[in-house]
């Protein structure tokens, strides 16, 4: 009987690849928050898939050489580009929360409703209580825009319509995250 060829550099490979992708995951969940509460949000989502199309091509230049013939190397480009596409927006979320100045911005006051979400639903006896709320606001430019925070209502007694301040962050990017715990 043979010796089969065990070569542990590929096992390895694969397995922290594995690592790498649930330690993304993880901090994408953690970023939604973020991502929930920007001003802005579609732009710096295309931004960023734009950014990571054109490094993805430029890679791909780079190496093609190295991935010829395209139809031999199907798993490597997936494994690739697919993970530099799906990442880009925790990527530039990041990179806009970087040096941050936060400024007191006006908004128009639409409303502030409580919500509840348990994982579990509700147990028999439970005094319900509000686990989050959901501030909406009009912009200078017509715009509605919703944002959820946890800790308590800032608006309980505004009327809609009112102008109130509210603390904005202002990235790297330029786009602003609204600063609501």
């Amino acid at each position: 009987m043979e010796a089969e060829n065990f070569d542990l550099k590929p096992k390895l490979l694969a397995f922290s690849y594995v690592i790498l992708m649930f330690g993304m995951i993880f901090l994408y969940v953690k970023e939604f928050p973020f991502l929930g509460n920007t001003l802005g949000i579609k732009k710096l989502v295309g931004f960023a898939f734009l950014a990571a199309a054109i490094l993805a091509g430029l890679g791909f230049l780079i190496f093609r050489k190295r991935l010829s013939p395209i139809s031999n190397h199907g798993p490597e480009l997936v494994f690739t580009i697919f993970p530099i596409l799906f990442f880009a927006p925790l990527v530039a979320s990041k990179i806009n929360r970087i040096g941050q100045t936060i400024e007191n911005q006006e908004f128009a006051f639409v409303s502030e409703t409580s919500f509840f979400a348990s994982g579990y639903g509700i147990l028999k006896g439970e005094e319900i209580k509000p686990t989050g709320f959901r501030l909406t606001i009009r912009e200078k430019n017509g715009d509605l825009k919703t944002f959820k925070y946890k800790t308590q209502a800032y608006f309980p007694i505004t009327k809609s319509g009112e102008t109130i301040l509210l603390p904005v962050r202002k990235g790297v990017f330029g786009f602003g995250i609204m600063d609501l715990h």
